[in-house]
């Protein structure tokens, strides 16, 4: 298990040596980012006593060159600990001017911060945008609690717990390996099916939610193939991209790359496509009827397919009424381990978001969320399909 470290500059620096030893003696090896203002209020030795890494501030990138990279790209997980409000800022603002903030702006790793600051720093309406803004992007914050504070007052401001912090990391560092040599693939996005030269049929679907996942599933350390129809979104990194535009072509690019352990099917599936297709542009007064066929149903064949099919296969609704039954129907009829359902409405328009609201349907249970981003849904998810292989 290997963690970066990102120290910063504040009072609650002096619990590092502690939580630092406890990770230490737990066999996670540390390698540390202090920063300058970090520098002022701590020894670098005292920190180096406690890891078996290197520690790293911001002359080290003299002498190694795209440091900031390779410390990110050695480890499975980097803390910020502890996290001030400066440094909150510059990240949420995308501010890359010190080994720290490089670091974090080319993580690819999930990020932890672990806030220390006054009471009315943290309750800051600015500080609190900044949280919310990179919350949106996947970071998570632990903390912080609530209690006497080094300046005297009273509030959240605390940084949390040793043994709290070192309990979440922990778990964060399992947890990345729990679907290691795990294949899985996912699809995403529409599909768009030609009419003529100009003209198509298509849907709503942004693939927003699909990425998500197979970000998260990379995250935990599987092995993800991301088959997607077309969007504006950037595949994530370490994920093998294959980008189709029809039913008909994801259908194909789904059955070539099938040997996997699960399936996530998140694509929105053209249900028709025209019967006949031209190059050309049909003009609007030829334009009378378009005949349509059905397209495959690529869920429903891979499911019922027991020679092809994967071990785990969960399966993506958008509902707007009935939505739990409808979900229920269809996790019986495609045959899956899951059905997530969406819930759409005026209330939950998901298509585009950044937001959705959710049920996740099996065979026992019926689990309904409320409104959340779609990285939070993407984690819930994960979560499920990592409880499955834990059984």
């Amino acid at each position: 298990m290997k963690l970066l470290f990102i120290i910063s500059g504040s009072i609650a620096v002096k619990k590092c040596p502690i939580i630092l030893k406890k990770l230490s003696d737990k066999k996670v090896h540390i390698n540390c980012i202090i920063t300058n203002s970090a520098k002022k209020m701590i020894d670098k030795k005292i920190i180096q006593k406690c890891i078996k890494g290197k520690i790293f501030d911001d002359s080290s990138e003299r002498d190694r060159k795209m440091l900031h990279i390779t410390l990110t790209r050695k480890s499975d997980l980097v803390v910020v600990c502890p996290a001030t409000a400066n440094l909150i800022a510059k990240f949420a603002h995308g501010y890359a001017d010190d080994l720290a903030s490089t670091s974090l702006i080319a993580s690819n790793k999930q990020i932890l911060f672990m806030p220390a600051m006054n009471v009315e720093m943290w309750n800051n309406k600015i500080n609190k945008k900044n949280v919310t803004k990179l919350q949106k992007t996947g970071v998570e914050f632990i903390g912080p609690d609530y209690g006497y504070l080094s300046c005297g007052e009273i509030g959240l401001g605390r940084l949390s717990s040793d043994n709290t912090i070192l309990q979440i990391i922990l778990n964060y560092l399992k947890r990345s390996k729990k679907l290691q040599k795990k294949k899985c693939l996912v699809t995403a996005g529409p599909t768009l099916e030609p009419i003529d030269a100009v003209r198509y049929i298509s849907n709503y679907s942004s693939g927003k939610q699909g990425f998500e996942i197979a970000k998260q599933l990379m995250l935990v350390g599987a092995n993800v193939t991301l088959i997607s129809g077309p969007t504006n979104l950037q595949p994530p990194p370490k994920v093998k991209f294959i980008e189709v535009l029809t039913a008909k072509e994801m259908n194909e690019a789904v059955k070539k790359n099938l040997k996997t352990d699960f399936a996530v099917f998140t694509a929105a599936v053209s249900d028709v496509s025209p019967k006949k297709t031209t190059t050309n542009k049909i003009k609007k007064e030829k334009l009378k009827k378009i005949i349509l066929k059905k397209n495959p149903d690529i869920l429903k064949n891979i499911s019922l397919n027991s020679s092809i099919k994967p071990e785990f296969i969960v399966g993506f609704a958008a509902e707007t009424n009935n939505y739990i039954n409808n979900a229920k129907k269809k996790l019986i009829t495609k045959d899956c381990n899951l059905i997530v359902v969406n819930k759409i409405s005026k209330k939950n328009n998901v298509f585009g978001s950044e937001f959705n609201q959710v049920a996740i349907v099996d065979r026992n249970e019926v689990n309904k969320f409320g409104r959340m981003t779609k990285i939070n849904v993407a984690k819930i998810l994960v979560n499920k399909i990592i409880n499955n292989f834990e059984k």
